[in-house]
């Protein structure tokens, strides 16, 4: 068996159902020269019926397990034994349309230049217009101005993940560090001149809700992680002092402009300090 085209990377933790639903739209699509792996971060056998499952439908698929979840570790894992050109990296909650992939391989076989693709999230809302962020610009990136580009949206050469390292496994979900791995993974590929194309047609569907609010010890915890890697970022990159300003004063500004009670005041004053944290905390190479 040859290699396949597309290597589709599904990392997951905790859920069952949701790769169901994944697992249905791929059987449904019109190409089907991919390879799925499963970077299983379960401490359990969960998963196991839909490697199953993918395996009668066909398909190429590595299952690999890790002991502790961590979505940048997982992706990088799957990165580095991918046997296709291209990588996805689809959310164990998302979904593809039926054309999704072979409208992204019209488009990047009808432009060799291409080094990636940003498929439409159907149902996020932009503040940016995506089309006016096509291609993606790092001078826009660098300012934090460029629109969302969602990873599970975002079809890569391999080559290219494998040449900027891949995603950096102290940002992310559940590390001090917690948000932030997917806009470093993007000025990490634009700063090696990547030229990435916003592609509205290939349509990707991810449940998208406003988030539970909990206690005020919870939301400080939360936006206090998230906020940091922001100055991670900073440092990481060596973005402009405008920036960094910019970025420092505006969660305060956020008390006027979406009042919020002593929630938005909590969640204002965490962001000012993770931000803060995140800038004076960020080692390089550690």
């Amino acid at each position: 068996m040859g290699s396949p085209i597309f290597s589709l990377i599904l990392a997951t933790y905790g859920r069952v159902d949701e790769i169901g639903r994944l697992l249905d739209s791929l059987e449904a699509q019109t190409c089907q020269d991919f390879e799925l792996i499963v970077v299983d971060q379960n401490p359990d056998d969960r998963v196991r019926p839909f490697v199953q499952r993918a395996l009668q439908a066909g398909w190429q698929v590595q299952h690999l397990r890790l002991s502790r979840p961590n979505l940048s570790a997982a992706r990088n894992a799957g990165i580095a034994v991918a046997k296709g050109e291209w990588i996805a990296l689809p959310d164990d909650d998302c979904w593809y349309e039926s054309d999704t992939l072979v409208r992204v391989l019209a488009r990047v076989r009808a432009e060799p230049v291409l080094d990636g693709v940003v498929a439409r999230w159907v149902e996020q809302t932009h503040k940016v217009d995506p089309m006016l962020d096509s291609p993606l610009r790092l001078e826009a990136w660098r300012q934090f101005k460029g629109s969302d580009a969602s990873s599970i949206a975002l079809f890569l050469r391999t080559t290219l993940a494998r040449q900027v390292g891949g995603f950096d496994e102290r940002l992310g979900v559940g590390q001090w560090f917690g948000a932030g791995e997917e806009t470093d993974f993007l000025l990490s590929l634009l700063g090696q001149g990547a030229r990435i194309d916003r592609l509205a047609d290939a349509r990707v569907h991810h449940a998208f809700g406003a988030r539970k609010a909990s206690l005020l010890r919870g939301e400080w915890r939360f936006s206090l992680s998230r906020s940091r890697s922001w100055g991670a970022l900073c440092r990481k990159h060596r973005l402009s002092h405008k920036v960094v300003l910019r970025g420092l004063v505006g969660p305060m500004s956020w008390l006027v402009l979406r009042p919020n009670g002593l929630v938005g005041l909590v969640q204002s004053v965490a962001a000012t300090v993770g931000r803060l944290q995140g800038l004076v905390c960020w080692r390089e190479g550690a």
